[in-house]
């Protein structure tokens, strides 16, 4: 961090500035700004002088690999705040091997995307994909549907996404079991330690991913996870992409054991047009948007400004990631 005789520089959206400047200055009279203006290039002399760098749910989508490849080209920056959770991206890993401080706003869209992963499980369950056809047919087609209360709900990696998951699973009356790699006791839940990953897939009857994307996780859905799982699943993945075998998941789908899935997340994004899981009838896909509200990116600012009230004061930050 910057030394407390040096005035830090921050770079930000104009968007952000605006917005919650005064806030900043409030908590620290002496920042000083380089902003991000519109598509404007910002000039090396400004890159030299910023040693602290937000990047804002408004930069997302349209100037968000501006903002970061300006934030890379930052020789003197020592801390680099995220409004997302998401850090597998190579460029901050980058940014952490020369040394930067990098936060994200985990806990964020919690609440929104566990309400888009209870959408998926209440869809499936009640085949609304059929539902939603025979409408547009004008077909009157009743059927029975399994009631998700008494159902085994098992969460793979289990972080503040994974307990809101868990805490609506148990309001519908889900049974939910987490799968952490170093469980912490204060869950609420059972939890399950990485190596009994095999025995969660013979358990559940909804399998609802939430883990990163590391060396650990990478396509640790395969042909032979996939294999594991009971007859009629539910599948969703709300984490990464790349933590599934598309492959793999595709054939769990077309052939077994998978009733369905609920994909928000893909290896390749937006999901190629050739892509076959468009056509399967029991899939239902999202643009990886599962968290996308106002009020996540609301939590996601109040998350960032507390951060620089903690670096201003000297307290330790939040969501330091290792």
């Amino acid at each position: 961090m910057a030394s407390p005789t040096t005035p830090d520089v921050l770079f930000c959206t104009d968007t952000f500035w605006d917005d919650v400047g005064e806030r900043i200055v409030a908590i620290d009279p002496t920042i000083e700004v380089v902003r991000l203006i519109g598509d404007d290039q910002i000039t090396q002399g400004d890159l030299d002088r910023i040693t602290i760098s937000f990047v804002t749910p408004d930069a997302y989508p349209t100037r968000i690999h501006q903002f970061i490849g300006a934030t890379l080209r930052c020789p003197n920056l020592r801390w680099f705040q995220l409004a997302f959770a998401g850090t597998d991206s190579p460029a901050f890993q980058k940014l952490m091997e020369r040394g930067v401080t990098l936060t994200n706003a985990s806990g964020a869209a919690a609440t929104d995307i566990a309400q888009t992963v209870m959408m998926y499980l209440l869809a499936l369950s009640r085949d609304l994909p059929r539902l939603a056809r025979a409408q547009a047919d004008r077909r009157w087609a009743p059927e029975y549907f399994p009631s998700l209360h008494g159902k085994r709900l098992g969460i793979v990696g289990y972080g503040a996404i994974g307990a809101e998951v868990a805490r609506l699973g148990d309001a519908l009356g889900m049974h939910p079991i987490g799968l952490r790699r170093t469980p912490r006791g204060d869950e609420g839940i059972e939890i399950w330690t990485n190596d009994r990953f095999h025995d969660l897939l013979g358990w559940a009857d909804a399998i609802v991913v939430t883990a990163p994307l590391t060396d650990e996780t990478r396509n640790m859905f395969d042909a032979d996870a996939f294999e594991r799982m009971r007859e009629g699943a539910w599948f969703v993945n709300v984490g990464r992409g790349a933590v599934v075998d598309e492959a793999a998941l595709i054939a769990a789908l077309a052939d077994g054991p998978l009733a369905g899935a609920g994909l928000d997340v893909f290896d390749t994004e937006p999901l190629p047009t050739d892509s076959i899981l468009w056509e399967l009838p029991n899939v239902i896909i999202t643009p990886h948007n599962s968290g996308d509200t106002e009020l996540t990116d609301a939590r996601a600012v109040e998350i960032i400004i507390e951060n620089f009230r903690r670096h201003t004061v000297g307290e330790p930050l939040r969501n330091v990631v290792s």
